[in-house]
């Protein structure tokens, strides 16, 4: 072994060399190892370290929230009101934060810090000193365990870089978990030689545990309790009454240091609330692939590309990789088989967290296997267990005896090699099993916002804004981190452990329950500064887009429904005031009365025929509140000034015109259908308001657009037929013949009408085809004229209409039919009657029956 690793790693491997002389000394080198493993971890989450100042290690959903976390703590710090309680997110009933997770271990470390580098630099350290501390403490453990520093080198190069705390991108305080190996170091001392030092260490890490994350207390009290019963069982010190009670000691100790943050959560318990409402329960799709384990990194620089397809059936561990690495897994078997003694120990506490995290039904390669029942089962419902929420989350203490097994199987590597090898064999495996855990680039993301937000910060007021689109999954987390920056309440929001509660302002108003839902405003809500006035009136001063969380499509449709302008936009955002003023958020462009105008308005088409529909559609802003109900009245004008065409219609139907305030806005479209016999050419429309309740025009007509109107094209000359007849229906039509074609899969009817004068009624037009001998009606059509776009009150006197019919005979058998005409009041049912003098044509029931048809 060479000097230089001798003095780095202490204990174990030199039973010749007497023990340290002095405290310094012995400490010194110690500091050399958490110094190695601090150099490890800026490789190894290399570029945070360069970034340091400007970036956080991570990326977006959670890690906005826990970025959120710190601001808000610093606040309820500083401004002295509880942590468990916040009206600056779900604004503005607010949210109790009861079972939110904060990271209070992280917090304590930060604040200092952040005061003294900034607090993107404070949130990088913090997070840089979790790895190397777990790695450092992972150390004590295995070296205190196996008495090998080599082996406990390798076990806290293991545990710190686990890869699925590595790939907890979104939680810091997953990301690395050093107080899990220092309770068990504290444990292990405690039970063998009962030192108040023991007894104040494990009450400490126990602490620790409970400060990063309220849930891991679950986790620690697995990992305690087996411990525990295992010393218990095979050490005869450990069944001392005395050092029991120093464990149950520490054990209350550090929980009374928890209880100032905990008592919220206890005293809800006691007071009866139900834990169901918080402890979600993912157990369905949360537990981990069994492939997962198996499956390179995804993450690592080389083959990550190339597993892309492997991960793609994956659910939780496409984003948090379980992949226990090669030469650990080897190390891990070989440390089972060849560890003399406390295998049992670490066997058992490995396969408890593989079986929790695999939960309660397997999963393979995203495939359930229903049939293969789990040990997840016996315990899923503990509400310690579903307080994890993802039977995943179990993989976090995996790395535990994993690591611990892998540093019995460096022992046992050891004593096989010669001296002067295994130093360097031990340093190989430390560096492969780098090597397979390494991420690069170790993600990192810039707690920036839009440049809007500094200038908020600055707007006097307390007031709040509505982020859209709203979504608490993945949007609503990044709004969190931009109110850092700008410090005002948010609408929207997201926590830990929501209850129902949460959203009640959010689903308890349409508009709001429409963005929620759909994240689109509902496009038949026509009072726009109405919906906007109710987030007004709740102290929600703007409404703020962002670009990149909404398709060009919806971000149009957005733009279209508020009409009014913005009030700032960037590439980033649209921002929009909820109480629009005119002369600043809009501008009446066609004023129409003293206190109401058109802001714009769109007629469409503006060239086209007789009988064709043409829509207005309308936006009106008022100046004055209009104090009257008001219709109005779309008229068609001639060159000559003559009116040609009105319709009257509600100005707004869906909030009558009374109950504008000033500085409304609406909506309205309104459909024109052009008479059919309007006179062709260029006719002006216009619009006028009436009064609602007397029925006289109270403004000017003002000119919207000009009209150029066709005539429709009209025949007045039978076309040629198969087969002529003179049959009358009613008073009005008169059936010229017909032309019929008979297919395999239908039968083609074309019938040739006249108009003999216009028609005030939409007549509809029957054909049955019907067995020759029972009469029973095979196939039928109800239609009206030309696919339903002709109607009979569009024909002209003396007009010729051919109307093509087809009468599909896919379920018809072979047989002789008889095909029956007829035309009908559409309200009524009533048949014309039907009159002919033409031989050989039957009239039954006001139906004509023409020739028989033969289907072969």
């Amino acid at each position: 072994m060479s000097p230089v690793w001798q003095r780095l790693l202490p204990h174990g491997e030199r039973s010749n060399e007497p023990r340290a002389s002095g405290v310094l000394r012995r400490h010194g080198r110690d500091l050399l190892v958490f110094g190695l493993y601090a150099l490890l971890t800026i490789v190894m989450t290399w570029p945070v370290t360069p970034r340091i100042t400007t970036h956080i290690p991570g990326q977006g959903g959670d890690l906005w929230v826990h970025w959120w976390n710190l601001w808000w703590l610093k606040d309820s710090l500083l401004e002295g009101h509880t942590p468990f309680y916040t009206d600056y997110i779900f604004h503005p009933q607010g949210v109790p934060l009861v079972y939110h997770n904060f990271a209070w271990a992280h917090f304590l470390s930060w604040l200092p810090l952040q005061a003294i580098v900034g607090s993107i630099a404070a949130f990088d350290v913090v997070v840089l000193l979790m790895f190397a501390l777990s790695g450092y403490t992972m150390f004590l453990l295995a070296r205190e365990v196996t008495g090998s520093g080599w082996a406990g080198f390798v076990a806290g190069v293991i545990y710190a870089f686990w890869p699925y705390t590595q790939t907890h991108f979104d939680h810091p305080n997953f990301r690395a978990i050093p107080w899990f190996p220092l309770a068990l170091f504290y444990l292990r001392r405690l039970l063998r030689e009962g030192r108040r030092r023991d007894v104040v260490g494990l009450s400490l890490a126990i602490a620790l545990v409970g400060l990063t994350r309220w849930q891991l207390l679950t986790v620690a009290a697995i990992i305690l309790g087996w411990a525990l019963l295992h010393h218990w069982l095979t050490e005869p010190d450990a069944r001392r009454w005395r050092r029991l009670l120093q464990v149950v000691l520490a054990g209350v100790v550090g929980l009374a240091l928890l209880l100032p943050l905990l008592s919220p959560i206890l005293s809800d318990l006691l007071r009866g609330s139900p834990p169901a409402e918080v402890m979600i329960d993912e157990r369905t799709w949360g537990q981990t692939d069994l492939l997962a384990y198996v499956l390179p990194s995804r993450y690592h620089p080389l083959w990550g590309d190339a597993m892309w397809a492997w991960y793609e059936n994956l659910i939780v561990n496409k984003v948090y990789v379980a992949f226990v690495g090669g030469v650990t897994l080897g190390l891990a078997l070989l440390g089972l088989f060849r560890a003399r003694r406390g295998k049992l120990l670490w066997g058992v506490l490995a396969l408890i967290f593989l079986f929790l995290a695999l939960g309660p039904v397997l999963r393979v390669d995203g495939r359930l296997f229903e049939g293969v029942p789990m040990p997840y089962r016996l315990v899923g419902d503990l509400i310690f267990v579903r307080a994890m929420r993802k039977p995943d989350r179990f993989n976090i203490a995996l790395g535990l005896p994993l690591a611990m097994l892998a540093a019995w199987g460096v022992q046992a590597l050891r004593r096989r090699l010669p001296s002067r090898l295994a130093g360097a064999a031990t340093a190989l495996l430390a560096g492969l099993i780098l090597f397979e855990y390494w991420i690069f680039p170790f993600p990192t993301v810039r707690p920036d916002a839009p440049a809007w937000y500094d200038r908020l910060q600055d707007e006097p007021g307390q007031f709040a804004i509505l982020d859209l689109p709203l979504d608490p999954v993945v949007y609503d987390k990044a709004y969190m981190g931009y109110q850092v920056v700008h410090g005002k309440p948010l609408v929207g929001g997201k926590i830990s452990r929501p209850t129902p509660e949460v959203l009640s302002f959010i689903t308890g108003h349409p508009f709001l329950r429409g963005l929620y839902d759909e994240n689109e405003m509902d496009p038949e809500l026509t009072d726009v500064s109405r919906q906007l006035r109710f987030l007004a009136e709740n102290d929600v001063r703007y409404l703020v887009l962002h670009k990149e969380n909404l398709s060009p499509e919806k971000l149009a449709r957005w733009r279209d429904w508020l009409t009014i302008e913005p009030a700032y936009e960037s590439d980033a955002l649209v921002v929009y005031r909820t109480r629009p003023r005119a002369g600043r958020d809009f501008q009446v462009a066609r004023r129409v009365s003293p206190s109401l105008g058109l802001i714009e308005h769109t007629v469409t088409p503006t060239s086209t025929s007789q009988g064709a529909l043409v829509t207005v559609d309308a936006r009106w802003g008022s100046t004055a509140p209009p104090d009257r109900p008001l219709d109005l009245a779309l008229s068609l004008v001639d060159p000559a000034g003559e009116t040609v065409q009105s319709q009257r219609a509600p100005l707004s139907a869906d909030w009558p015109t009374d109950q504008w305030p000033a500085n409304a806005v609406a909506r309205a479209r309104y459909a024109l259908q052009l008479d059919p016999f309007l006179p062709p050419g260029r006719l002006s429309l216009t619009l006028t308001l009436i009064d609602g309740a007397r029925g006289v025009a109270v403004s000017e007509p003002v000119t919207l657009e000009t009209i150029a109107v066709q005539a429709l094209p009209r025949t007045f000359d039978a076309p040629p037929m198969a087969h002529r007849l003179d049959v009358a229906f009613g008073d009005g039509l008169d059936l010229l013949g017909y032309d019929a074609s008979l297919g395999a899969e239908r039968l083609d009817l074309t019938l040739h009408w006249r108009a003999r004068e216009r028609l005030d009624v939409p007549y509809k037009f029957f054909v049955h085809l019907y067995d020759a001998e029972s009469g029973e009606v095979v196939a039928q059509a109800d239609v009206m004229p030309r696919d339903w776009s002709y109607p009979t009150t569009w024909w002209e006197r003396g007009e010729v209409v051919s109307d093509e019919i087809p009468l599909p005979l896919q379920d018809v058998p072979p047989g002789t039919y008889r095909i029956g005409v007829g035309v009908y009041h559409p309200d009524t049912g009533d048949r014309l009657p039907v009159a002919t003098a033409e031989p050989g044509l039957q009239v039954d029931e006001r139906r004509l029956t023409l020739p028989d048809v033969w289907r072969p």
